[in-house]
């Protein structure tokens, strides 16, 4: 096992097990913090198609975000594994709990199928879970490589904005990289809303 393999497979236990041990009030004051400073920042109001995740593990959840965006009249959507192709996700319309069911990896998932998935150019804004992060941009997800995959294919210029939710204690010094990895356009926590450029 190389060395960079190694530096991802030591953040990933640190940061999950710090997750796992986390309060429900914690994960709700820190899930409205962020929800503040993206209602501030106007994020949702200057987007139209916007994806976001359901949470497992302890993730933040994206749950106010999404029905703040509801709220405002905003097409939502939530992944969904397309276990036709490798590492391959679809991102399906979100309209409420009703809409979602359990599906792979017992993650809720959209009841729908492929043929009702927004294509990929739409979607102008993005929040992607995360184990880890950096004062870079660079994430460090589950491992699955599902959200490199998905945008593997755009341009930096056609990328929607990527920006991941994260716990105050998910920041670490360097998130080791490859080539492939996707870099976010921000990160907010419940004390900041990180803004990376190039």
């Amino acid at each position: 096992m190389n060395n960079l393999i190694l530096q991802k497979t030591y953040i990933r236990t640190r940061i999950k097990h710090e997750r796992q041990n986390l309060t429900s009030p914690f994960m709700q004051r820190a899930a409205i913090a962020i929800l503040g400073h993206i209602s501030q920042a106007k994020l949702i109001e200057n987007h139209e198609h916007i994806a976001f995740y359901l949470p497992i593990g302890g993730e933040v959840s994206c749950m106010p975000i999404i029905e703040y965006a509801l709220s405002l009249g905003k097409k939502c959507y939530i992944p969904k594994v397309n276990t036709e192709k490798e590492r391959a996700m679809d991102f399906l319309p979100y309209t409420g709990q009703g809409s979602v069911q359990k599906g792979s990896f017992g993650i809720y998932e959209p009841v729908g199928d492929a043929k009702e998935a927004v294509a990929p150019s739409k979607l102008s804004l993005v929040f992607m879970p995360l184990v880890a992060f950096d004062g870079n941009g660079n994430r460090l997800g589950m491992g699955g490589g599902y959200y490199d995959t998905f945008f593997a294919n755009f341009s930096k210029e056609e990328r929607p904005e990527l920006v991941g939710l994260a716990y105050n204690f998910q920041k670490v010094p360097a998130i080791p990289t490859e080539e492939w990895d996707l870099r976010m356009n921000a990160v907010v926590t419940p004390n900041h809303f990180l803004c990376f450029t190039d």
